[in-house]
C-alpha cells in the first residue's frame, strides 16, 4: 500500500510538472534524472557580450549579456519546477562561485555585475571543473553537468586545444555549450570541432536552434530548448533534435 501511494505521488508530481512546463511526460521524467547531479554553469562575461544580439525592439535592443541573463533565469525556474536545488555559477573573469537557487539570486547577482568586460579565458575555467579532483557541488559521487554559455572562441587556447581539454575530462562529466552569438563562423567551429566528442552537445541561441529544428520538423518551444541544454550531452534524443526528424511513432523526439 505504501509503495502504491508512492507511485501515485510521483505520478501526480510528474503531471504537475507537465502542466507547469508544457512538456511531454517522458521529457519531464528525463528531467528528473538531473536529481543527484551537480550542475555547474560557466558564464561568459567578456567585453564582446555587450554586442547587440536582437533588434526586434529598436528602442531596447537586446545584447548577448541580456540573452544570457534571460536564459539563466528560465533555466533556474525550470530546475525549481522539477525540484532540483539549482546550480553553481562562475563568470569567466571572476574567481568567485555563486550558489543560484532562485531567480532572485540571479537578479541580485547581475545587479552587482551590470556590465561584462574582459577576455574569454574558457580553457582556464574548464580546467577548474573537468578534472577528477574537482570537489564542488552537493553530490560528490554524482555525475556533473558543465553548462558553458559563451559567445566566442577561447582567448587562452585554440579550438584544437579546447577539443583536447574537453575530450580528456574526467568520467561522469558531461558538457553542454550554449552559444550566445549570431556569428555563424563561431558556431560552426564549435559544431565541427567540439560537438562530435562523446558526452558533449552544442546548442545555438534559441532563435537559430528553433529554425534549425523546424527544418527537421521539430517544433522547438523555449522549454524544450532548455531541456536540450540540460540533457543534450547525456541523451542523444535531445542532442539530436536539430539534426534528426521526429520519431514517427510519437516518441520523445516529437515536440508538439
Amino acid at each position: 500500500m505504501a509503495q502504491e501511494k508512492e507511485v501515485i505521488g510521483v505520478t501526480e508530481r510528474v503531471q504537475r510538472m507537465q502542466q507547469e512546463l508544457d512538456l511531454p511526460e517522458e521529457t519531464v521524467r528525463d528531467l528528473l534524472t538531473c536529481a543527484g547531479m551537480n550542475i555547474l554553469v560557466l558564464a561568459d562575461d567578456s567585453s564582446s557580450m555587450q554586442a547587440v544580439s536582437c533588434t526586434s525592439d529598436v528602442y531596447a535592443p537586446q545584447t548577448r549579456w541580456d540573452e544570457l541573463k534571460v536564459t539563466l533565469e528560465k533555466l533556474v525556474t525550470m530546475m525549481l519546477v522539477v525540484d532540483h536545488a539549482g546550480f553553481e555559477l562562475k563568470f569567466f573573469n571572476d574567481p568567485e562561485w555563486f550558489d543560484i537557487n532562485t531567480v532572485q539570486d540571479l537578479k541580485e547577482l547581475f545587479l552587482k555585475k551590470p556590465t561584462p568586460k574582459g577576455m574569454t579565458p574558457l580553457a582556464a575555467n574548464l580546467q577548474l571543473v573537468l578534472s577528477s579532483s574537482y570537489s564542488r557541488g552537493d553530490f560528490p559521487e554524482g555525475d556533473t553537468l558543465v553548462l558553458v554559455l559563451t559567445d566566442g572562441q577561447p582567448s587562452d587556447t585554440n579550438m584544437a586545444g579546447l577539443q583536447r581539454l574537453v575530450d580528456n575530462r574526467a568520467p561522469k562529466v558531461w558538457v553542454s555549450f550554449v552559444m550566445c552569438t549570431e556569428e555563424d563562423s563561431v558556431v560552426d567551429s564549435y559544431d565541427k570541432i567540439i560537438d562530435p566528442l562523446k558526452g558533449v552537445d552544442i546548442c545555438d541561441d534559441y532563435a537559430s536552434e528553433k529554425a534549425t529544428c523546424a527544418k527537421k520538423k521539430n517544433d522547438l518551444s523555449y522549454n524544450m530548448y532548455l531541456v536540450k541544454c540540460l540533457l543534450g550531452s547525456r541523451m542523444d534524443k535531445y542532442g539530436h533534435l536539430d539534426s534528426h526528424k521526429p520519431d514517427s511513432e510519437g516518441g520523445c523526439c516529437t515536440l508538439s
